[in-house]
């Protein structure tokens, strides 16, 4: 990838990474979006999984899943959605953060006529 500046993470002495994010290719995720991965697991000294730019198109929907070990941090860049929490269901919008714990079932719904946009940071926890 070009722009990628990485080390391992046994290294003692990581070097600084940056990817842009023209570089970086949409593909489909396993829940019904399009993704950008920004940075991988590996490439993280600490327990962040990943973070990823993800795009749904109008009136499409990341299907319900939930994470046994890892919490996910959802904010929100533009457009307009319904998520599901478990049993509750919230309008979220630009500028909105979320916090889903391990565990909760979470699916969200571009319900506005523009591409709903996000990242999302997993992070791996013990288990609950």
């Amino acid at each position: 990838m070009t722009g990628q500046n990485h080390s391992s993470p046994t290294q003692k002495h990581p070097q600084p990474l940056r990817r842009a994010r023209e570089a970086v290719p949409l593909e489909p995720t396993r829940h019904g979006a399009l993704k950008r991965v920004l940075l991988y697991r590996e490439e993280a000294l600490s327990t962040l999984c990943f973070v990823n730019e993800v795009e749904v198109a109008p009136g499409e929907t990341i299907h319900s899943h939930a994470h046994e070990t890892m919490q996910e941090v959802f904010y929100l860049l533009e457009g307009e959605g319904q998520m599901r929490l478990g049993e509750q269901s919230l309008t979220v919008k630009e500028g909105d953060c979320l916090l889903v714990p391990p565990l909760l079932p979470h699916e969200i719904t571009n319900a506005g006529s523009l591409p709903l946009r996000f990242l999302c940071f997993g992070i791996e926890v013990d288990q609950p």
